[in-house]
């Protein structure tokens, strides 16, 4: 199918890059990890971008708004749409996953005729309108660490080129698709805390912030309200709402995040993991460890240690 409807008058002066632009040969894809400068220029693809905020906080200018954007929060950017990623957060870092249209089917059509489960039930909600592009979607839980395990697998295939590695890349593309295709369905049956997102984002990213900041220390709700000088209740309410996440869920997601950084990059016990990032019970530590990766923190180290090895 063509994108051309994108294409708009008033983009005409907007560098529009191209796949050859990566520098990295004719491959319809490109993948990197990076960390955005602080000066982003406005540009344009003329392919599809997948963008996702592997740590701390970026921002994304697009549709003439700029939007803060976190850890697990992902966001595509279709063809010939302007848009740019900065950061004064030396932490921000991006995963960029760019692929032509063709990559994931030979044969694009109308996109009113977009109907085949195997190639375009999972893509449609991509292919979208200007005014349709949302600002992000967090991912949380099990489908963050999903994610993030497909991506780190398609950069290691794409850096190593193995035989066989542009179908292999090309099936984690599509997985991942399937997976952020569903977040973005659920995400909106609750597009009724938009309104309400609007009005108190500023607040809530106070406090996300703030628990960002303090992770590792004993905080609780109660502190995050008072952040945004809001009731408990209210901030609960509102947290929930923005972030699809209540404070607890967000602040243990976040801890566990940080302890597989450690267990990754790191020789600490694991006892000392779980309270350096901010659990003062090791068995809970363990139990939501395990909730969420399917593994104990050791299983996790050794999978990781056995993963470097191989590559």
């Amino acid at each position: 199918m063509s994108f051309e409807f994108l294409n708009k008058e008033e983009y005409k002066e907007i560098k529009l890059l191209k796949m050859s632009d990566n520098r990295h040969g004719d491959l319809p894809f490109y993948l990197r990890r990076y960390k955005p400068g602080k000066n982003g220029e406005l540009h344009r693809h003329l392919y599809m971008q997948i963008n996702y905020v592997y740590q701390g906080k970026v921002k994304h200018i697009i549709n003439n708004s700029e939007f803060d954007v976190i850890k697990g929060d992902i966001f595509v950017i279709p063809p010939y749409i302007p848009h740019c990623i900065k950061s004064d957060d030396s932490d921000g870092e991006v995963f960029e996953f760019e692929f032509v249209p063709e990559f994931i089917n030979q044969s694009f059509e109308n996109i009113e005729n977009i109907k085949s489960f195997f190639d375009f039930a999972y893509i449609e909600p991509f292919l979208v309108s200007e005014s349709q592009v949302k600002p992000r979607l967090n991912l949380a839980g099990r489908v963050q660490v999903e994610v993030e395990n497909i991506l780190n697998e398609a950069l290691r295939e794409y850096k190593e080129k193995k035989p066989g590695y542009p179908l292999l890349i090309k099936s984690l593309a599509l997985k991942l698709l399937v997976l952020v295709g569903r977040e973005f369905s659920d995400d909106l049956k609750s597009a009724g805390g938009h309104t309400i997102y609007d009005r108190h984002r500023d607040a809530i990213f106070n406090a996300i912030q703030y628990i960002d900041s303090h992770y590792a220390e004993d905080i609780t709700v109660e502190d995050a309200a008072r952040v945004c000088m809001l009731s408990q209740s209210y901030f609960s309410y509102l947290f929930k709402n923005i972030t699809m996440k209540t404070f607890i869920e967000y602040l243990n997601g976040l801890r566990i995040s940080k302890a597989m950084e450690y267990l990754r990059n790191s020789n600490d016990r694991v006892l000392d993991i779980c309270y350096k990032v901010g659990f003062n019970n090791v068995n809970h530590f363990n139990r939501l460890f395990r909730q969420v990766t399917n593994l104990s923190p050791l299983q996790y180290r050794k999978s990781f240690q056995n993963a470097e090895k191989q590559a």
